[in-house]
């Protein structure tokens, strides 16, 4: 079993090789083994000591592939993909061992994406144990017939994200502006994600990466402003292009992150903008709509449950076992 290459640089070569692995999986499981900030991560690089790439090739192939984000105070943050054709081989379990000994002083954890078998078997099988949750919800924008999604499913009605009237005096709802609010957003999600590992340490480098993507546009990227020019909530919506494995190819959308500043909490902007992007995405004519949500964030999960979101499917994060309690490599 090879070991692993670790580098905190990419070489392009590999880069192209770990996008053609990473989209093998997906087409081989059904849900996609890295997320979009790992992607683009490997397609444009990280800043210089945040990442860590975990690499296993045969004979100049890329068969399997980690990345560990590193964030100050917290664990390393990690995924690992392996190409179908070379998995039962322990390339999982070499890359598990390895991301571990490589890990920061906080220690390390690693998801697995739509907790496929495969994935669960490899973490479980070397005493990972399951530290955190991540829930996926789906909504019909409009009603699926019964032979299309074992339904069937009936669109809820979305009331009109009207603002209290006590809220409205104080800010104004409208769509993102590029090259000028990038800024007054990136604070805004800062404080709003305050305790998040992943969305709150978001940079100018990681908005203006997704700024370029072609999923990207402000047409669906809500914000609600203070007189005083500061961003009070957001919601940022996203439209998947290939049907983000909801449906065979059909464009869905998806709340990519609703935030509330913590001097703005329960006023209500949460839900108006929630609802501003559902309406948005079902205008642009969308039959479903997804999201992600923190398994021990319950008031967030009553949220998207009184609007008619429903459970999906769960993404896992596993912890490694005290060095002490690892099994040797095989």
């Amino acid at each position: 079993m090879s070991t692993p290459l670790v580098t905190d640089d990419l070489a392009s070569g590999l880069a192209d090789q770990v996008l053609t692995l990473a989209e093998s999986a997906r087409s081989e499981d059904g849900v996609a083994p890295l997320s979009e900030h790992t992607l683009l991560r490997v397609r444009h690089g990280a800043p210089s000591g945040s990442s860590r790439f975990h690499v296993i090739t045969d004979d100049d192939r890329v068969v399997g592939f980690a990345f560990i984000e590193r964030v100050p105070g917290e664990p390393d943050s990690g995924e690992i993909a392996v190409d179908p054709a070379y998995r039962g081989r322990g390339h999982g379990t070499a890359l598990l061992h390895s991301v571990d000994r490589d890990a920061g002083p906080d220690g390390v954890r690693v998801w697995a994406h739509g907790r496929t078998p495969q994935a669960v078997s490899v973490a479980e099988d070397d005493g990972w144990t399951s530290v955190r949750e991540l829930h996926k919800m789906r909504m019909p924008l409009r009603d699926i017939p019964a032979d299309e999604a074992g339904g069937p499913w009936e669109a809820p009605a979305l009331p009109e994200p009207a603002l209290r009237p006590d809220v409205a005096a104080g800010v104004q709802v409208r769509e993102f502006v590029v090259g000028q609010d990038e800024e007054a957003w990136l604070t805004a999600n800062a404080l709003a994600f305050a305790d998040h590992p992943e969305q709150g340490q978001l940079t100018l480098d990681d908005l203006l990466q997704r700024e370029i993507e072609d999923w990207f546009d402000p047409r669906g990227f809500f914000l609600a402003t203070t007189k005083e020019g500061k961003v009070a909530a957001f919601h940022w919506t996203k439209i998947h292009a290939d049907g983000a494995g909801l449906t065979d190819g059909e464009p869905v959308g998806e709340v990519y992150a609703v935030g509330v500043a913590p001097s703005w909490q329960g006023s209500g902007l949460g839900r108006t903008l929630t609802l501003a992007g559902l309406r948005y995405l079902r205008d642009a004519g969308l039959r479903w709509v997804h999201l992600y949500v923190d398994g021990d964030n319950e008031a967030a999960v009553r949220l998207y449950e009184s609007l008619g979101f429903g459970m999906w499917d769960t993404d896992v994060m596993y912890a490694p076992p005290s060095h002490r309690e690892r099994k040797p490599s095989a």
